[in-house]
């Protein structure tokens, strides 16, 4: 009787462990390819550029990625992880979007470099999914800002946001859409920067 109650006991506690196994944890980056044509060519400026951190809201500094079915109320896909810091990644592909753009003589991190003419700083006010019905976006929101180094002045500030559809409520098409929201932000305030320049010259 007793061999028989150790053996049940062997037979459920596998089944424990598998029935309260933790689901797999998957991370996404944001790394969209961009073209680098005009690597040869001279920049249309020349100034250089510092790229500060970009600061993140607080509801969006963290791994988990973020999702809202209501303007005031966030919620969070615990197994569904940014790489690293939304911020970081961010910070990134603006310095490396705006280099291949060739606005600028040189575009570098900041403060690391510190031989810099302009900063430019942001903020990240949104970087998630965001539901409507039936109907979800991959939605981002930057804060834009542009110091002169040297006065120490905001020249330039501006809030760029895009709300793009997703098909289908997955993991994989909102992080698609979030890293084109992101290419779309940085091209645009790209075409913003070399506005502003053309007209101080």
């Amino acid at each position: 009787m007793k061999k028989n109650a150790i053996l049940v006991i062997l037979i459920i506690i596998p089944v424990l462990f598998q029935c309260s196994s933790i689901p797999e944890t998957h991370y996404y980056v944001i790394d969209y390819p961009i073209q680098n044509e005009q690597q040869d060519t001279p920049s249309q400026f020349d100034q250089i550029l510092g790229v500060s951190r970009f600061k993140v809201d607080p509801l969006y500094n963290e791994g988990r990625i973020v999702y809202r079915q209501a303007r005031y109320e966030g919620k969070h896909y615990h197994y569904h992880r940014w790489i690293t810091t939304p911020g970081e990644m961010v910070t990134d592909k603006v310095i490396q979007q705006l280099d291949a753009a060739r606005l600028f003589k040189q575009v570098l991190p900041f403060p690391r470099f510190v031989n810099v003419d302009y900063v430019l700083e942001g903020t990240i006010k949104a970087i998630e999914e965001w539901d409507e019905g039936k109907q979800w976006f991959a939605h981002v929101k930057i804060c834009f800002e542009l110091i002169d180094k040297k006065t120490r002045n905001m020249v330039w500030q501006e809030t760029i946001f895009k709300k793009n559809p997703i098909e289908r409520k997955t993991p994989y098409q909102l992080v698609s859409g979030i890293n084109l929201g992101v290419q779309q932000c940085v091209e645009q305030a790209s075409q913003d920067l070399s506005e502003l320049f053309s007209k101080m010259e």
